[in-house]
């Protein structure tokens, strides 16, 4: 086994793939490059292609158009076992009858690797992922946490170009399923193992990766890094799957103003208007609002009166409604800046900076 601080992953090609089902489109064309030694995250809603382009990786779906290459290898017809790939599913996959060693030394022994070498390789798998001494239990025997690591051991003990990594943390308590993502995160980067995730949840993948693809209808609709994802997403689409964001329709009115739905306006800056003539979408992030006291100033500010509370402990989340009722703003504030919790009712004044908002087309 090569010393596994150094796997020679490969890099990942997928050029043109479509997958259809009868009538659906299950992946439309897609092409996706994972570079060596990242973890890219495929991330969309339930129906939107990613598991289906993961299996399609993986070996257990074929496309019906384009090519899947590993280091510049054409995989695409190839059975899954011929890959090099390692796996990891969200329900661990451990064969039950067989003790944690066994189970991590499974894909050893069908490449047929000598027995030596294959207790050598399970003892350094193990001890990366925490459970030197657990080799002689059963998966009933562990937590679902410590079944996960050896999902993650067998996944790697036999130097895999690839590591695919389906939903891996569904079936885990939140404090669990946190303390994972770090896990996997750290081992992956010291690893340097070229890996692609599939995950729905937008906070897992801001933590996990190195770069995003939001999947939408089978496509690619924005690729990123999460901090490009979050700040600055592509569409409407994009900006109301990736964490929670107040969305404004505006239509430019000249002179750097722009009018929304409910028929306030408000300036924005050049950038944001552009040079087109159609309708914008504009995202403000909860966190971007700001309680205005006497004297304090924003590019956009009005008063009105809070609607909605949420209590998440160390911050809050208020739903504000306009005097005049043409706007309405989700803000999420620290506990400690506000000092008390304040109730539906409550007048306020807020604003934000024009800087803080971002556009991309309605349509």
């Amino acid at each position: 086994m090569r010393a596994m601080a150094s796997l020679d992953a490969g890099t990942l090609e997928v050029v043109g793939v479509t997958r259809r089902f009868g009538t659906v489109t299950a992946v439309a064309g897609v092409d996706l490059t994972v570079r060596r030694g990242e973890m890219l995250t495929l991330l969309g809603p339930s129906g939107s292609g990613k598991t289906t382009l993961l299996k399609i990786v993986a070996g257990f779906e074929t496309p019906d158009e384009g090519a899947v290459r590993i280091d510049g290898r054409d995989i695409t017809m190839a059975p899954p076992a011929k890959r090099d790939i390692g796996m990891v599913f969200q329900n661990y996959a451990l064969f039950p009858h067989m003790t944690v060693a066994e189970n991590v030394a499974f894909p050893l022994a069908m490449r047929r690797v000598p027995r030596e070498e294959r207790e050598r390789r399970v003892r350094e798998a193990l001890k990366l992922v925490d459970l030197p001494t657990h080799g002689d239990r059963l998966p009933r025997q562990l937590s679902g946490g410590q079944q996960q690591r050896v999902a993650l051991a067998r996944a790697i003990v036999f130097d895999p170009q690839l590591l695919l990594l389906d939903e891996p943390f569904g079936a885990l308590d939140r404090q669990l399923r946190e303390q994972m993502q770090l896990e996997v995160r750290r081992l992956q980067q010291r690893l340097e193992l070229t890996a692609l995730f599939v995950t729905h949840d937008q906070e897992e993948a801001l933590v996990m990766s190195d770069r995003i693809a939001v999947m939408e209808q089978g496509r690619i609709a924005q690729l990123g890094s999460p901090e490009e994802i979050y700040r600055s997403p592509a569409s409407r689409f994009v900006a109301g799957f990736i964490g929670e964001s107040n969305l404004y329709r505006a239509r430019p009115i000249g002179d750097g103003v722009v009018e929304l739905e409910g028929g306030l306006r408000i300036p924005l800056p050049p950038r944001l208007i552009g040079s087109g003539h159609g309708d914008l979408g504009l995202m403000l992030r909860p966190e971007r609002v700001r309680s205005l006291g006497p004297g304090d100033t924003a590019d956009i500010a009005f008063d009105g009166a809070i609607e909605e509370v949420v209590y998440l402990g160390e911050t809050i989340k208020y739903r504000i409604k306009s005097d005049d009722g043409q706007i309405s703003v989700l803000a999420r504030w620290p506990l400690h800046e506000v000092g008390r919790i304040l109730s539906p009712g409550h007048r306020v004044r807020v604003g934000w900076r024009s800087a803080d908002m971002h556009s991309f087309p309605w349509s």
